[in-house]
């Protein structure tokens, strides 16, 4: 997998269209191409509409997942996948088979999950279940990640009980 296939893998976990990105290879000598590939994208965005719209995506909800998946991307944990992937094509001489996009998936949700959990505790005090609730997770996933909250010394504080 390339880094704009991740890209597009990271907005459609994210239940954003992954046609509001686009990559063109277009020459300075191009001009009149230039100018086709902007109104044409410019085109798909009109017809998508704004942020959210038409995902049927609350805006305020969008904001808690793009700030935990940003964290994501930029932490070691997703990097490193991808780096290890990318380096057994180099050392198979295997160029043109990409990464495993399941293993970069499963990777990006775990971290995103994390990190959503992470700003959820930030904001107040909450319960295991009240966080299982916001995240449509499991009561005991909520508190797998909070033990690794806790051992990656990322958050030291304590659930709410009731």
């Amino acid at each position: 997998m390339n880094r704009f296939e991740l890209i597009r893998m990271i907005l459609g976990q994210l239940g954003i269209n992954p046609e509001r990105f686009a990559v063109k290879w277009v020459s300075a000598a191009e001009g009149i191409r230039f100018v086709q590939v902007i109104s044409q994208f410019t085109g798909t965005i009109r017809d998508i509409g704004q942020l959210g719209q038409k995902e049927g995506i609350d805006l305020n909800a969008l904001r808690y997942k793009i700030k935990p998946a940003l964290r994501a991307v930029n932490e070691r944990t997703l990097r490193m996948v991808f780096a290890k992937q990318a380096k057994q094509i180099k050392d198979g001489n295997t160029y043109g088979e990409f990464p495993s996009r399941e293993k970069l998936e499963a990777t990006f949700v775990r971290e995103k999950t994390l990190y959503e959990i992470l700003l959820y505790l930030e904001e107040k005090t909450r319960t295991a279940s009240e966080l299982a609730g916001l995240l449509k997770i499991p009561e005991e996933e909520v508190l797998s990640y909070v033990d690794m909250l806790r051992k990656k010394n990322i958050w030291d504080g304590e659930l709410c009980q009731t």
